[in-house]
């Protein structure tokens, strides 16, 4: 029986150290947090992250793309088949299957660690296929050669370029532009190799080629898209690739049907920090700009396409309020991979056209921030469309050759000369605006308010009632805003020592005096018993022999009217009682009497 027992025991053992070897999972379940020691720098990120791209031959896009709210996080990354966390808290996970991923994205979203938490999705090129044979047009449209040629860079001083696409053959083209940058797919240093279908990386830089000539302005491409579309893990990745390695400006020429991407989103704004210029393009889908990202982030410039004509390419451009300026998207010549000639449409060449301009600024002037360049480009477009900034055409079409005018300096901003103002009413200001730099050619500007306690005759304010307003400046192109607070001082009037009621014996005199602060020209001093008219003046002598009354004095203008404020008319109010018993008119008389007799000795002496 012993022996019996024996063996049942051990055939039990076997039996479950078999069962342990067959589902090895289920001994490894623990889950895996992050941990400090596991992040890498954002290099070695972007590497790592690439991989899990490349080993996504199929394109099934089981990623998740996300950012940490501090480096030590108890986030649970147990579900993910691999991830890769950078030293700044964005991460990227691998999943086997879709149903781990939406379980792992739900819980990532509603984690208070984690900052946004998003799936990797596709992100397109606009770019259309060839249908017309129209010659390269573009670089006149926006008169890249006369600005060109107007440039004077200092030795050593040069500019770079980063197309985030698909690569850039070396063809003899470009490859005197073309400076080292990154390949996503190979994960290495050599993007010199575009295999997209329509050439698009190839097509962009010989776009930006052809506009600067012989200026030095280099192109780096980096690598991360291959055909049609790109992970936008790899685009992110890209961006801060080249705001890492030099970058002055970004050609963005793909979007996502995404209303929101905080990844893309962050990247551009990580551009914008480090001053750098993202140019991006509105996208190719006759629709508003702000179903599409980054077409709509504030820290772009956003670009519309127009044909031969300059007129809105409404066959394919998006639009909306996020376009900034429109550019040539149509017909438009340029080289591929093969070094061939041919043609394309869509808003990603207008985006090369604007990137290139982008570029000539920054080489031009090189002390100039992205916003400086954003607004140096604005003012220099040659308005399309409906007057001002429009849903169309944005501020216009660069028109380059207006940054050659070496007798006109453009404005850079404005400001006021005081940091807030106060008018006492009727009170008037003439507002002279400081303008930078001083020199400015063009020092025109509009004044405008929220409020009507002042009012604005050209550039003279006005305070009209009591209020406080905020005051706007604009500069004539519209491109520079400042703001300063106009505080109204309205009058006021108070009787002195006015304790709200008095007694005064019969009859006294009582003296009042009126004091008036903030007071206005062509204005007095009225004083009225008991709704009456009595005097005028800033003293007021009341006598009475029985009774009350009300005395008020208040501020009129030269033909009675009484100033008002919101309140009312603008006055102070006394009540006098007066005692008038027998004891009080008996000692009136007695003081009578003697001021009588003081009299009459006075005069017989």
């Amino acid at each position: 029986m012993t022996n019996k027992y024996i063996k049942s025991f051990v055939s039990f053992v076997l039996a479950l150290l078999v069962l342990l070897s067959l589902f090895p999972c289920i001994v490894s379940a623990e889950p895996q947090n992050v941990e400090t020691d596991c992040a890498e720098s954002s290099f070695e990120f972007a590497v790592k992250a690439a991989d899990f791209v490349r080993s996504d031959p199929d394109g099934s896009m089981l990623r998740i793309i996300g950012k940490l709210r501090c480096e030590e996080s108890s986030v649970d990354f147990s579900l993910a088949s691999d991830y890769v966390v950078s030293d700044d808290g964005r991460f990227v996970l691998q999943f086997e299957c879709e149903e781990k991923l939406a379980s792992c994205l739900k819980k990532l979203q509603a984690a208070p660690d984690v900052i946004y938490a998003e799936r990797d999705v596709p992100v397109y090129t606009g770019a259309l296929e060839e249908y017309t044979e129209h010659i390269s047009w573009g670089p006149e449209v926006i008169k890249a050669d006369a600005y060109a040629k107007a440039i004077t860079p200092k030795p050593g001083e040069f500019v770079t370029v980063a197309i985030v696409d698909s690569g850039a053959e070396d063809i003899d083209f470009i490859k005197d532009n073309l400076v080292e940058g990154y390949d996503f797919f190979e994960n290495d240093n050599d993007a010199f190799e575009d295999v997209s279908v329509d050439s698009h990386g190839t097509f962009l830089a010989s776009i930006v080629a052809d506009c600067v000539g012989e200026l030095p302005i280099k192109i780096m491409p980096v690598r991360v898209l291959a055909s049609e579309s790109a992970s936008l893990i790899n685009v992110i990745n890209g961006i801060r690739y080249a705001v890492d390695n030099g970058a002055d400006v970004i050609n963005l020429s793909m979007c996502i049907a995404m209303s929101y991407c905080k990844s893309l989103e962050d990247a551009i704004t990580y551009a914008e920090e480090n001053n750098v210029t993202v140019v991006v393009c509105a996208g190719n889908s006759k629709t508003d700009v702000k179903k599409y990202c980054p077409s709509h982030c504030e820290d772009a410039i956003t670009v519309s396409s127009v044909d031969s004509g300059r007129n809105f390419s409404s066959r394919f451009s998006n639009y909306g309020n996020a376009i900034d300026l429109a550019a040539p998207g149509e017909g438009i010549a340029g080289y591929n991979a093969a070094g061939e000639i041919t043609t394309l449409n869509g808003t990603s060449m207008s985006t090369a056209f604007v990137s290139a301009s982008a570029a000539m600024v920054r080489l031009d002037k090189p002390a100039c921030n992205t916003e400086q360049v954003r607004n140096i480009l604005f003012s220099s477009a040659e308005d399309m469309g409906d007057p001002g900034k429009d849903i169309y055409y944005g501020f216009g079409i660069p028109k380059l050759s207006k940054l050659t005018q070496s007798d006109k300096k453009y404005v850079e901003s404005v400001s006021f000369a005081e940091e807030n103002y106060s008018l006492k009413l009727y009170e008037k200001l003439e507002i002279e605006p400081v303008f930078y730099p001083a020199d400015a050619t063009d020092k025109t500007f509009n004044l405008s308010t929220d409020s009507d306690c002042i009012s604005i005759d050209g550039n003279v304010i006005t305070a009209v009632s009591d209020g406080e307003a905020i005051l706007k400046v604009t500069s004539n192109d519209g491109l520079y805003t400042a703001e300063v607070t106009v505080k109204t001082l309205m009058p006021q009037i108070r009787i002195r020592n006015n304790s709200g009621a008095v007694t005064i014996n019969y009859g006294e005199t009582l003296r009042l005096t009126a004091e008036v602060t903030c007071g206005v020209e062509n204005t007095a001093v009225w004083w009225y018993v008991n709704g009456a008219k009595s005097a005028e003046g800033s003293i007021f002598e009341f006598s009475q022999e029985s009774g009350s009354a009300e005395i008020t004095a208040k501020i009129v203008k030269t033909d009675g009217t009484p100033l008002q404020d919101r309140n009312g008319e603008i006055s102070d109010s006394q009540t006098v009682s007066i005692k008038s018993g027998f004891f009080q008119k008996l000692i009136s008389f007695f003081k009578d009497l003697f001021k009588i007799s003081r009299l009459v000795i006075q005069s017989l002496m």
